[in-house]
């Protein structure tokens, strides 16, 4: 779970780190994209919002990565910017 950095970034990152790792088992997509094993993915909740998913999606496309390697959370960015510390509560 990476949240702390550029989500693009991180993002991309962590999935190039999980292709070399499993490599044996990644696979390649109809449209030429590297796509992980069925029981790995990556979650991505910190800094999403409807204006970072399309970059973060852009960078995997850019690096050949499958979209389907990431989940992305349902933050407050995504609802209406409130945060944990507006509600004084987290939810995992």
């Amino acid at each position: 779970r990476p949240d702390s950095g550029d989500p693009a970034t991180i993002v991309c990152e962590v999935i190039t780190i999980l292709l070399e790792q499993f490599k044996e088992d990644v696979t390649e997509t109809s449209t030429g994209h590297r796509l992980l094993p069925e029981y790995i993915r990556v979650i991505q909740g910190d800094g999403v919002d409807w204006e970072s998913i399309p970059l973060i999606l852009e960078k995997l496309d850019k690096a050949k990565i499958a979209a389907d390697n990431v989940g992305f959370g349902s933050g407050g960015s995504l609802l209406q910017k409130l945060n944990r510390d507006t509600f004084k509560c987290a939810f995992k």
